[in-house]
């Protein structure tokens, strides 16, 4: 846990309800595990209120201040035991030490792969946990784990929906703010989805052979066990670790009907999870974030925080988190954690959200300034450099980033603007896109010695920035022209 000072400290679940409103923030060793570690939280709230029905519901939640899940977690105390003999804290017992391996092979994000890009952990760190962190280790392994291969499994574990995904998570000022955020309406019966059965979380019911089966319920969903799991101790310390596939959605069913902090993309192929790009900032998905339209599907949790705002129970801005693990099949690539804030207003105006996604194309048209194409600012600086490869030189000069960058800071000013000059912003935000694009490609060339080459280029792009603007007229082709001379000679004839 994180106090409002920036204090680090471990809590038991009962301690944290207990404080929950003096605390500002789950912190755990990566993003990943600390989104995790919300969800198991979050379950907690939804099991022991078993609700919010409504909002007259969620008020009453907030009311309470925890006292309800705080009786939950001393009845079901033996639940999450780590080390219990019969029922160890989400793990299966029927593990063996034998089909364990090293801790640090879980611990560190990089499955049975050798990838390192960005935990340093080996053989020779993490040779065993303390409790707290094992816990925080078993959780993560349930919501964030890589496919393929297991410690002595023979068949590769399945994919988890949470991985290689924009998971979001509304922030509070105080860490109850956040967690009642991300309650989405739950009435155990239709919302969020309708339930097949008794909706319990895995903790409550006695360990099973890993299956292909629907979730009873959104809390057993939210405590899914995507990984069978058992860790293996001496002197309090976890020293092994077996973790293999666990159950599995069936091939007809979809975790998009299920996940509500996910958003969605309709493709040929169904709907498809905005994915992770440590490449990309985070904001040119934002429209997909906070509202539904054309092919884009926001979040269950967006839809649920719109009737809360329109019955006066959130703050007017929205602040939105969004974590999770990028991968390349069995490979992970790294963690995202970023961050923007916008008014409530964009979950239910229409026009404002229109306005935003417009914005956003142009952002994207004026990217194409920083491209190797033929006759692009960068291609004509290689020919006049005689550089044999465009592209190459385009890379190296890596203008775009800087591109990218500089429009995060002016975008987030964007959001605020939009609400009071609707489409008026648009004007003034293509001016600033126009001098973020002229600036950072300035600077990118700013070491080419050859004053001539950098003044072709910079006259190549003056002439897009002139095109974007409206200023110039694309060519017309020269067949369609003549095509078009004929026409209007018959037409006189």
């Amino acid at each position: 846990m994180v106090s409002q000072s920036g204090q680090r400290q471990d809590l038991s679940l009962i301690e944290l309800f207990q404080n929950w409103q003096t605390w500002r923030e789950v912190v755990a060793e990566n993003p990943p595990t600390s989104f995790a570690l919300y969800r198991i939280l979050i379950s907690i709230l939804h099991c022991a209120y078993q609700g919010p029905e409504d909002e007259a519901h969620w008020q009453e939640m907030q009311d309470d201040d925890g006292k309800r899940a705080i009786t939950y977690l001393k009845q079901y105390a033996d639940c999450f035991d780590l080390c219990n003999l019969e029922r160890p804290f989400m793990q299966a017992p029927d593990l063996t030490q034998g089909a364990g391996a090293e801790i640090y092979q879980a611990h560190s994000l990089h499955g049975n792969n050798t990838s390192t890009v960005f935990c340093h952990e080996h053989q020779w760190s993490k040779s065993s946990l303390s409790l707290a962190e094992a816990a925080r280790l078993v959780v993560r392994l349930h919501q964030f784990d890589v496919g393929g291969r297991k410690t002595g499994a023979t068949v590769s574990a399945g994919i988890i929906p949470t991985m290689d995904a924009a998971n979001v998570l509304v922030r509070g000022q105080t860490l109850k703010e956040t967690l009642m955020l991300n309650l989405v309406q739950y009435d155990g019966e239709d919302e969020p989805f309708p339930t097949n059965g008794t909706d319990r979380p895995t903790w409550e019911h006695p360990s099973q052979p890993p299956m292909a089966r629907l979730p009873t319920g959104y809390i057993d969903y939210l405590t899914f066990q995507w990984r069978r799991v058992k860790l293996f101790f001496a002197d309090d310390r976890a020293i092994k670790v077996a973790f293999q596939g666990g159950d599995s959605l069936p091939k007809t069913a979809s975790s998009s009907d299920r996940e509500c902090a996910i958003a969605y993309r309709e493709t040929k192929q169904g709907l498809r999870p905005i994915r992770l790009d440590l490449n990309r900032s985070l904001w040119r998905d934002s429209a997909a974030f906070l509202q539904t339209a054309g092919v884009y599907r926001r979040p269950k949790l967006i839809d649920w925080l719109s009737e809360l705002s329109a019955a006066g129970l959130i703050d007017e801005y929205l602040n939105l988190q969004i974590m999770g693990l990028s991968v390349d099949n069995a490979k992970p690539l790294g963690w995202l954690n970023a961050q923007f804030s916008a008014p409530v207003v964009y979950l239910t105006q229409k026009d404002f959200r229109d306005t935003m996604s417009r914005a956003i194309e142009i952002a994207e048209e004026h990217q194409q300034v920083f491209r190797s194409f033929k006759g692009s600012p960068y291609a004509v600086l290689a020919e006049a450099l005689k550089h044999p490869h465009a592209s190459n030189l385009a890379q190296s000069l890596d203008g775009e980033s800087r591109y990218w960058a500089a429009l995060d800071r002016e975008f987030l000013r964007l959001l605020q603007v939009i609400p009071e000059q609707g489409t008026q912003a648009i004007t003034a935000w293509q001016s600033t896109v126009q001098k973020v694009a002229l600036d950072a490609f300035t600077d990118s060339i700013a070491a080419v010695h050859a004053y001539h080459a950098r003044a072709r280029s910079l006259q190549m792009l003056h002439y897009y920035l002139a095109k974007f603007r409206s200023e110039i007229k694309a060519k017309e082709k020269k067949g369609k022209k003549k095509q078009q001379e004929k026409t209007a000679v018959s037409a006189g004839d």
